[in-house]
């Protein structure tokens, strides 16, 4: 690896720009063959680059663009459908992915530096847990990240770049939903609290809810994981209010699969006595009994969009780039109905 004299440092594009005194973009166009670059500029960013011993990624030894993918996990309908969107964007680019996953969405320096080794041009992250130190990597690197769904730990979410769904609008979508059908009462499995996406989601739930004059409730939020375990759990514990809801969203499908099995361990029937909604239109809402209500959000093309936006970047730092916001979509099946006014307060089966 390329380093600055004396300071054990990869050279980077930005240090090639810096030194030139030109713009990252302007570098970037020369050291990939641009002709749409000045020869005065194309001279100083070469005598630059040779000055500070920058060297270029090399690309695979097949000769093939790669892209570096980070799943958090690789065990929900969820992943699954954001990585085919992926594969299909790699695909119709040529680009090779370099996929792998840790199941804690921890990244560490050394990740970053194999990806950058094994010829990646970017990375895309889905789900990962991302401070101010993955971003220095990066730009260190010259590797663009794109995170999909993160956990963002001391960041602003509008200064990273994202890609994800319309989060807000689809929790306060769901939330209107029941509200359309007759419920007042309406607990929410939320999610981890340091998660983006869920976060979004419970401020949707708390607009529709504030919007329809209903006072927001501590007791009915809860909040912990988006897996079917803490759907469970979760749903079990509002459930056991001494006035429990009438309806549960899960900002998740896993969440809200879990809340039907809460459900029916208290011998309650979904809808009639309890409805449930979720959020992802994965395959599990096909998959339960009865088949769930849920906010569809475009996985497939978040995978798909997020593949196009690093390879952008690679090719141009300069290119204009901001967070981006897919639209989502309900999807009414059978899990939701109007309250009958059948069940009685505490009753718990």
């Amino acid at each position: 690896m390329t380093q600055e004299e004396g300071t054990g440092r990869r050279v980077t594009l930005a240090d090639v720009a810096a030194r030139a005194g030109v713009s990252l973009a302007t570098a970037s166009k020369v050291m990939n063959g641009r002709s749409d670059v000045g020869s005065g500029a194309r001279s100083v960013v070469a005598e630059a680059a040779e000055t500070l011993g920058y060297q270029r990624r090399t690309r695979r030894g097949d000769g093939r663009r790669a892209v570096a993918v980070y799943l958090r996990s690789l065990d929900s309908p969820y992943m699954i459908g954001v990585l085919e969107g992926i594969e299909q964007a790699a695909r119709r680019a040529g680009v090779e992915l370099l996929v792998s996953s840790s199941g804690d969405g921890e990244l560490d320096r050394s990740w970053f530096t194999r990806a950058a080794a094994a010829g990646a041009e970017g990375i895309v992250a889905v789900t990962a847990n991302i401070d101010e130190r993955h971003q220095r990597w990066s730009r260190s690197l010259s590797l663009p990240l794109i995170l999909i769904d993160p956990i963002l730990r001391g960041l602003d979410a509008e200064g990273a770049l994202t890609v994800a769904a319309t989060n807000w609008e689809g929790g306060e979508a769901a939330v209107r939903h029941l509200l359309d059908l007759g419920h007042r009462r309406i607990g929410i499995l939320a999610g981890p609290g340091d998660s983006v996406p869920a976060r979004q989601r419970l401020q949707g739930y708390y607009s529709a809810l504030r919007q329809a004059g209903i006072e927001v409730e501590d007791e009915l939020v809860d909040a912990s994981g988006f897996g079917y375990e803490a759907g469970e759990a979760g749903a079990g514990r509002l459930l056991d209010l001494a006035s429990p809801p009438t309806a549960i969203f899960g900002t998740s499908d896993s969440l809200a699969a879990g809340a039907l099995r809460a459900a029916r361990a208290r011998g309650l029937s979904v809808p009639d006595q309890l409805s449930v909604i979720g959020f992802d239109d994965t395959m599990i809402t096909r998959w339960t009994f009865p088949q769930l209500t849920a906010v569809r959000q475009p996985l497939f093309s978040m995978g798909q969009v997020a593949v196009e936006r690093v390879l952008a970047l690679a090719a141009d730092p300069g290119v204009f780039s901001h967070p981006f916001k897919l639209e989502t979509q309900l999807v009414e099946r059978e899990s939701t109905a109007a309250p009958d006014g059948t069940r009685e307060d505490g009753a718990a089966g």
